[in-house]
C-alpha cells in the first residue's frame, strides 16, 4: 500500500484509556481495527496515556500522533463538557492533519470545525446512553457521587449534545432509541456494534466449567451489583455449592463501594462464597469466564453490555434485566438468554437456569454462536462500510 492510499483517521476520545472499563476498551479496539485496515490513527485524549497499562488491560496499540494537554489542564478534564472546551486548540490542529474524524459520543467540538469543512469527513459513534444519571432514579449514588453530579450539572454537562448536522452511528438499538427520545436525534440505520474478542474467549476443550456465577463490569454504584448479588443469594439457596465472582475495573469510588458490597454479602449470608477481583487482565477475564456457567447483569435501561457478549462467547448463560439494550439486542428478547424485571423474578430465573443446566436442558452452543455476531471481523466489516460510504 502506498503512502497516498493510507488515510489518516482522527479519533476524539475523552475517556481515560489507561483505566479499566467499556469505553476505553471500545476506543482501543477501534484504534487497532483501523490499524489492521491500513489506516494511520491520530488520537485526541486529555489524559496521560500509560501504554504499559493499556497493554496489560487490552493489548498493544499503535497511534501516529497524540493530541493531549498538560497535567494541570487535564486535572480539570472531568465530565463531557470541559475536556472538549479545553481541547479546542488541539482539536483544530488535528482537523488540519487528518482525512476523517470519528468522535466517540460527540458534542461541543463540532463547533470548532472550519467553515469550509466537508461535513462528511466528521462522524459520531455514540457508545453512551443519552439519558442522564439524574433521570435514572434506580441508580444508587453515594454522597460524593451526588455532589459530583451536581457540579457537572452546573458546568453544563447536559449541554454536551451531538449535532444533528453530522452522521451519528449508534452502538445499538437502545442507544438509537435514547438519542431519539432524549434529544430528537435520528442516528443512521446501520449500527456499529462494539468489537468483542469472541475467538479468544470461546471455551476450549479441556477447560472444565466450575460451579461458578459471575458479575462482570466496572465496579461502580451505577452498575447495580447489589441487585445481582441479591439475585445470586435467592437463586442459589438450593445450590449452596455455587460461588460468585465479581470482576471489573475500579474507579475512585470503588474502594468504598466494595466495602458496601462486602457488608451486603454478610447480610445475605453469602460472604464466604463471594470473591471480588479489581482491574483483571484480559487473561484473567478469559480464565474466569471460561470456568463460569452464568453471568447476571442487573444494569437497567442502558446500551448493550460488552461483558455479557464476552461471557456468552465463553459459554455462559446470560440472565439480564429485560428493559435494556443487552436483553433486546444481544439476547433478542429472550431467544438467547433469560430476563427479569425484579430481584425476586431474577432469583427464580437463576434457580430455573441452574436446574436446566443440571438436567442438560440448555444448549449454550447457540449462545456462543450468537456471540460471534459481535466478533472483530463483523466489527471491521461494519467499520469499513461506514468509511467507504463517507469516501474513505
Amino acid at each position: 500500500m502506498s503512502d497516498k492510499e493510507i488515510k489518516k483517521i482522527g479519533i476524539v476520545a475523552m475517556f481515560n484509556l489507561s483505566a479499566g472499563g467499556g469505553a476505553p476498551r471500545v476506543t482501543i479496539d477501534l484504534v487497532n481495527a483501523l490499524n489492521l485496515m491500513g489506516k494511520k490513527v491520530y488520537l485526541m485524549n486529555p489524559f496521560n496515556i500509560n501504554f504499559e497499562k493499556i497493554k496489560e488491560l487490552y493489548g498493544e496499540i499503535k497511534v501516529e500522533k497524540i493530541y493531549s494537554i498538560g497535567k494541570l489542564k487535564a486535572f480539570f478534564c472531568r465530565g463531557r463538557v470541559l475536556p472538549r472546551k479545553i481541547m479546542k486548540k488541539e482539536f483544530q490542529e488535528m482537523v488540519k492533519e487528518v482525512d476523517f474524524i470519528i468522535d466517540l459520543d460527540g458534542g461541543i467540538v463540532h463547533k470548532y470545525l472550519p467553515k469550509n469543512f466537508d461535513n462528511s469527513k466528521y462522524v459520531i459513534w455514540r457508545i453512551s446512553c443519552a439519558k442522564p444519571a439524574s433521570k435514572r432514579p434506580w441508580i444508587k449514588m453515594n454522597f460524593k457521587r451526588k455532589i459530583k453530579e451536581k457540579i457537572l450539572d452546573i458546568l453544563g454537562e447536559k449541554r454536551c449534545i451531538p449535532s444533528k448536522n453530522y452522521k451519528i452511528y449508534a452502538a445499538d438499538k437502545w442507544t438509537a432509541k435514547e438519542l431519539k427520545e432524549t434529544w430528537g436525534i435520528d442516528s443512521e440505520e446501520n449500527y456499529l456494534y462494539p468489537e468483542i474478542k469472541v475467538d479468544e474467549l470461546i471455551l476450549k476443550k479441556g477447560i472444565k466449567k466450575e460451579d461458578q456465577i459471575v458479575i462482570f463490569g466496572r465496579i461502580a454504584e451505577n452498575k447495580n451489583i447489589e441487585d445481582s448479588m441479591k439475585i445470586f443469594a435467592i437463586g442459589t439457596k438450593k445450590s449452596p455449592e455455587y460461588n460468585l465472582v465479581i470482576i471489573g475495573g475500579d474507579t475512585a469510588d470503588s474502594e468504598g463501594y466494595i466495602k458496601k458490597l462486602e457488608k451486603l454479602g454478610g447480610e445475605l449470608n453469602i460472604f464466604g462464597r463471594v470473591k471480588i477481583i479489581k482491574n483483571p487482565s484480559f487473561e484473567e477475564i478469559k480464565k474466569i469466564l471460561q470456568e463460569s456457567k452464568i453471568i447476571i447483569d442487573s444494569q437497567r435501561e442502558i446500551s448493550l453490555t460488552m461483558t455479557s457478549i464476552e461471557a456468552m462467547a465463553a459459554g455462559n448463560v446470560v440472565i439480564g434485566y429485560k428493559n435494556s439494550g443487552g436483553y433486546i439486542d444481544i439476547l433478542e428478547n429472550g431467544k438467547y438468554g433469560f430476563g427479569f424485571l425484579t430481584i425476586e423474578e431474577g432469583g427464580r430465573e437463576l434457580e430455573n437456569v441452574l436446574k436446566k443446566l443440571e438436567g442438560g436442558k440448555i444448549d449454550n452452543k447457540k449462545m456462543v454462536k450468537r456471540a460471534q455476531d459481535f466478533s472483530g471481523e463483523r466489527f471491521k466489516e461494519a467499520l469499513k462500510e461506514i468509511l467507504n460510504e463517507n469516501g474513505i
